[in-house]
């Protein structure tokens, strides 16, 4: 049986390419999952290969999942070819010159994008298991570039991560201000809505401060104004402003 080689090159990288060599008779879907083994990629992702001709200009869809077959209005507004799936689509079929040419992309998020093209027909070997990665150049890139966070965090960040973590650590400290935060929030509700009362004040004197004292001995001061004494207090005040 016959066997195509297609070299397999990551687009706007030549250095980067594997060779693929696989039986006339096989499926696009033993393609696409060779060529995820061959750049190390994961296969979690839609991918679609593309009839293409010597400009790489993309015709017939061949694309990986079912639910993915349904022309979009776009592409019946363009008369796009109906689909054809992965499995379903031997490669013999769609072979039509003698360097034949796919693109292939893959994860249509980051759209990666191969560019495969037949180099040579050759015949079945009996020993060897198709498809074959016959030849593998260049180191692939990361599927997932990840950012470096630690390397890029400023200094002081780093430092003050590491104090609130070590802050963190000590659990029964936290739980002692979660039971005194617990214990205001029982005192705030034991409080009437309506506002605080004479009696209320009196349970408060000495732990507002001295500020509260103060005030309460003005608030006498200004109703004594229209019927009580002068007392020699006012010209105090004066003094004080």
């Amino acid at each position: 049986m016959a066997v195509y080689r297609f070299r397999v090159i990551i687009e706007d990288n030549d250095d980067v390419y594997r060779d693929i060599d696989i039986k006339a008779a096989q499926t696009f879907e033993e393609l696409h999952t060779t060529i995820q083994e061959a750049f190390k990629f994961d296969n979690k992702h839609a991918a679609s290969f593309f009839v293409s001709d010597d400009y790489w200009r993309k015709g017939l869809e061949i694309t990986l999942r079912k639910e993915d077959l349904e022309l979009t209005p776009e592409e019946i507004r363009l008369k796009v070819d109906p689909k054809k799936l992965m499995s379903d689509a031997k490669i013999a079929k769609y072979i039509e010159t003698p360097h034949q040419r796919f693109v292939y992309v893959f994860d249509e998020n980051v759209q990666w994008t191969f560019l495969l093209e037949m180099m040579k027909i050759t015949n079945e070997e009996a020993k060897v298991k198709y498809p074959n990665i016959s030849k593998s150049i260049g180191t692939p890139p990361k599927q997932y570039k990840q950012l470096n966070i630690i390397k890029d965090e400023d200094p002081a960040d780093a430092l003050l991560a590491a104090i609130m973590g070590g802050d963190k650590a000590k659990k029964p400290a936290a739980k002692k201000d979660d039971d005194d935060h617990e214990d205001e929030s029982e005192i705030y509700k034991s409080l009437k809505v309506e506002g605080v009362d004479a009696t209320d004040l009196e349970g408060l004197d000495g732990e507002e401060g001295d500020d509260a004292e103060v005030e309460e001995p003005e608030d006498e001061m200004e109703g004594d104004d229209e019927g009580g004494d002068d007392f020699s207090v006012e010209e105090h005040d004066d003094d004080d402003r």
